[in-house]
């Protein structure tokens, strides 16, 4: 299997990290190695304040890293430069699927999930590079002729086998 690079994207409360592991199941079921990097527009702290790794890196290690018996976290700063791209290049080269949840101006095949409750037009009419749709209710039909028009597939949100198939195309 050819790693790939997907993007998950959709509008806030549609469904994305669900759809993801779902997903990251139903690949992993059938033996994929896959690797997951969830994209935040916003500015958060991913530590925990006053926690000793915290301390650590506002100390200035660079990077400060964390290791319990089951599980290690690599903490790094962000540079404007680095990418999601950027970390699966250092760190996922041994997946054979990365699954990127947002990160909507990325370069990559993207699904979009679109939510039963959101009132707002499909992301795909305006984002390039929108490979599938997946549809947790029946879109609107100027939408769905949009998707019709321009070749994407829409899948129902139940149908993760018919997602992962279109996804691995």
């Amino acid at each position: 299997m050819n790693k790939k690079t997907v993007q998950i994207i959709g509008h806030p409360g549609t469904g994305k990290t669900t759809l993801v592991v779902d997903l990251v199941r139903e690949l992993t079921k059938n033996h994929a190695r896959v690797g997951t990097i969830k994209h935040s527009a916003h500015s958060h702290e991913l530590d925990k304040p006053g926690k000793d790794s915290f301390r650590h890196r506002n100390a200035g290690a660079v990077p400060a890293a964390m290791m319990t018996q089951t599980m290690a976290a690599v903490y790094l700063p962000r540079s404007p430069d680095l990418t999601p791209d950027d970390l699966v290049q250092r760190y996922f080269s041994d997946c054979d699927i990365v699954l990127i949840e947002g990160w909507i101006s990325g370069p990559h095949k993207k699904i979009e999930i679109i939510g039963k409750s959101c009132d707002r037009p499909p992301l795909f009419l305006q984002v390039p590079g929108v490979a599938v749709l997946v549809a947790g209710t029946s879109l609107a039909r100027r939408d769905g002729l949009a998707a019709e028009k321009r070749q994407i597939p829409v899948f129902d949100r139940s149908d993760i086998s018919g997602i992962v198939s279109a996804l691995m195309a």
